[in-house]
């Protein structure tokens, strides 16, 4: 059908976007992690071993979504007649798990060098150039990996994308905690940085996690398709009462079931051809739809049973 052929182009298109970032990412990330982790140790600045450590986790970020591109790829199988689109939202969700852990080392191994009773040494000042370097490299991976997951729709890469940008913001408080460092003469405030740099790495894993659990739960982050999907199937002759509508969201793309009401007194042929109306108006009229499922009652018909969708009264009275 040509809508599969669609389907199959949009998908080969993305995955070879996600690909390609993803393997940009992996470079990246290995030449940032090993210069920042090598001069954070030579330097002897544990702000920005830190940092480095957090780059190496971007490094497996990187991988998984490499990985996960070609499980998306995969055309549907009895075990997954939907596909495998949602392996991406998996995938999401483990790397919120992955930068939770690197936040939470980090913090613990700073904390135990915070009551670490030795005697604490100045980091070297040529660790600052190592954290600008840092800097413009991350702003240039979180900036190319934005672009590709707007491109495409990806959560991986705009996950991705959202932890190299904080990861711009935890490079920019190391330089300045290096600063002060030296300034103030304070060993302990390099310490200090890079407790703020594990709690605020923890932040965003539990935030991408959140985001994630909404399309694992069959929600909608955005409800306002609800109302395209309504106006849609509304301006088609002969069609009455759309309600019990779901929509789930599978990778980029949505899924809608719905019922709606015609004249009882029509042929089947007849209430097929509305229904198929309303299918092509949908799918015309609303971009990334993978499939639209209708069925078909007749005029004030009433099932006590139903608890399930939404219709456009219920969404008119949430407002």
């Amino acid at each position: 059908m040509p809508g599969d052929s669609k389907v199959e182009n949009i998908t080969s298109n993305r995955t070879a976007v996600i690909r390609k970032a993803s393997w940009v990412g992996i470079i990246g990330n290995a030449f940032l992690s090993a210069i920042k982790i090598t001069a954070g140790i030579l330097s002897g600045s544990f702000a920005l071993l830190g940092d480095g450590i957090d780059s190496a986790t971007d490094i497996v970020t990187s991988v998984v979504t490499l990985f996960t591109s070609k499980i998306v790829d995969r055309p549907p199988d009895e075990g997954h007649p939907y596909g495998h689109g949602r392996a991406e939202t998996v995938a999401t969700k483990a790397l919120s798990f992955i930068i939770f852990f690197a936040g939470a080392q980090l913090a613990l191994t700073t904390i135990q060098k915070l009551f670490d009773t030795t005697e604490r040494n100045i980091p070297d000042f040529f660790a600052i150039y190592f954290v600008i370097i840092s800097i413009f490299g991350k702003a240039f991976l979180a900036f190319y990996k934005y672009k590709a997951g707007k491109k495409v729709n990806s959560s991986m890469l705009l996950a991705d994308s959202k932890n190299m940008m904080n990861d711009i913001l935890i490079s920019i408080s190391v330089l300045i905690g290096l600063i002060f460092t030296f300034v103030l003469n304070l060993p302990i405030v390099d310490l200090i940085t890079a407790l703020f740099v594990s709690v605020w790495i923890m932040k965003v894993a539990f935030d991408i996690f959140l985001e994630t659990s909404v399309e694992l739960m069959d929600g909608l982050a955005d409800q306002s398709i609800y109302n395209k999907v309504f106006n849609a199937t509304c301006g088609v002759e002969g069609v009455k009462n759309p309600h019990r509508t779901r929509i789930r969201k599978i990778n980029t793309m949505y899924v809608i079931d719905m019922d709606i009401e015609v004249d009882g007194n029509i042929t089947v042929t007849e209430g097929h051809d509305i229904s198929k109306k309303v299918h092509d108006c949908i799918q015309n009229q609303i971009e990334n739809i993978y499939d639209v499922i209708i069925h078909v009652e007749p005029i004030g018909n009433k099932e006590e049973t139903e608890k399930f969708g939404l219709s456009k009264d219920s969404i008119s009275n949430q407002r």
